[in-house]
């Protein structure tokens, strides 16, 4: 599986329950357990833009001491080596675990599935929120404190202090800087659920998570998420289980830190009308491969895959007659194996004895939009014998020009 998510673009990831859609994100953010999961191979290649993620321009190994994140080979104009980006490249799946935790958070976030689960109930929204701010912007809440900062407030502001040091905040000479930190903090907090259009932000940090409804649950976490501008916000169906005035809100909002922060957005969900919205690309998977990848406009309008069609042709549509669902038959099979062979193959009505024994290669169809399916391009394209002509005349599929009225 291949694709790319560029800067200021929603990439929309869709698919069946057990494609691998929230398998992929997550692993991008480094968050699979490990066991049972298993990194057999590939890589994520993350390229920051702006100040070097590692240590914002203060100059450190990473960055070869330029404090930039560009490319060490072109300082910037473009190479091969970074594929004519001028960023330095970061594989997410081989960095250390000290190294997610500076990026994870900072440059890149996550909207996860379920706020009830995600959010700590034991903590308030602040403290929640705040943490953010305390593990990446420690910097700037240090530089903000009048005078020398003193070393149980440093390690406070890091998080490294111990219990009989936290006590100590409560007495001179660390009463007053203890308090001049909590303001800031306050002041961060409520800027960022401001930020989400909490109407009364700093009523609703001091709240727990069972004292909010699911809507504003969910802009917590969209705060918590946003609080330091990411590059990459990974939105793992953030609309899930609301009903449709809170989720055209947080859509909204994505729209808007988009727009605002140039992030780059991966939005998964099972909700074609959303996706077909709020994307500009989609990316159909099945069973972790993606079967079809292509503007949103003309994945919607002339879908080419035969899965692609059938989630389309699953959606209810105003013409329908009353009483008959099309569904697609079968379930999305176990991937936990490679398997040489398309794994669309048993649930497709266009399958042919070369989709029982060899995997087809992504074919692209028009400019930007790519297939995975034998029914088009080449069997040289797919690795085949070259068989009358060069092609594959034995598979046919019809051409689609206009998607369903429904979505």
């Amino acid at each position: 599986m291949s694709f790319d998510l560029f800067e200021n673009e929603i990439l929309g990831i869709v698919g069946e329950t057990g494609s691998g859609k929230s398998v992929t994100g997550r692993s991008m953010m480094g968050l699979l357990p490990i066991p049972p999961a298993v990194v057999a191979g590939g890589s994520v290649t993350y390229r920051p833009s702006g100040l070097c993620p590692f240590c914002e321009g203060a100059c450190c190994s990473s960055c070869g001491g330029t404090g930039a994140a560009t490319c060490p080979s072109c300082g910037g104009p473009g190479c091969p080596e970074c594929e004519g980006t001028g960023r330095s490249g970061i594989d997410l799946l081989n960095a250390s675990v000290e190294s997610m935790r500076q990026l994870r958070g900072r440059r890149i976030a996550m909207i996860f599935q379920d706020a009830s689960k995600a959010l700590n109930p034991v903590l308030s929204i602040r403290d929640q929120v705040a943490e953010v701010f305390l593990q990446h912007r420690s910097h700037d809440l240090l530089a903000g404190l009048d005078g020398p900062v003193l070393p149980p407030v440093r390690r406070a502001i890091r998080q490294e202090a111990g219990y009989l040091e936290r006590q100590l905040l409560l007495f001179p000479p660390f009463r007053s800087q203890s308090r001049r930190l909590r303001k800031m903090l306050d002041d961060l907090v409520a800027q960022a659920l401001a930020d989400v259009q909490i109407a009364n932000p700093r009523k609703v940090m001091e709240s727990h998570p069972h004292q909010l409804s699911g809507g504003m649950k969910q802009r917590a976490m969209i705060a918590q998420a946003m609080a330091c501008d990411p590059d990459v916000l990974i939105a793992d169906e953030p609309t899930t289980a609301l009903d449709t005035t809170v989720q055209a809100r947080i859509l909204e909002l994505i729209l808007e830190m988009r727009q605002r922060s140039r992030t780059a957005v991966l939005y998964i969900s099972h909700d074609l009308s959303v996706v077909k919205m709020v994307c500009d690309r989609v990316g159909v998977m099945y069973a972790g491969t993606i079967a079809e990848i292509g503007s949103a406009e003309r994945v919607f309008r002339s879908p080419h895959h035969p899965y692609t069609r059938a989630l389309l042709g699953a959606v209810p549509s105003a013409g329908q007659e009353r009483g008959h669902l099309a569904a697609i038959k079968g379930l999305v099979p176990e991937f936990s194996l490679d398997s040489p062979l398309c794994r669309f193959h048993d649930r497709c009505s266009y399958a042919v004895d070369a989709c029982r024994s060899s995997r087809p290669r992504d074919v692209q169809v028009a400019p930007g939009h790519s297939v995975a399916c034998f029914g088009y391009g080449t069997a040289e394209a797919h690795g085949l014998p070259a068989t009358g002509g060069d092609d594959l005349p034995h598979v046919q599929i019809p051409v689609v020009e206009k998607g369903p009225v429904g979505v």
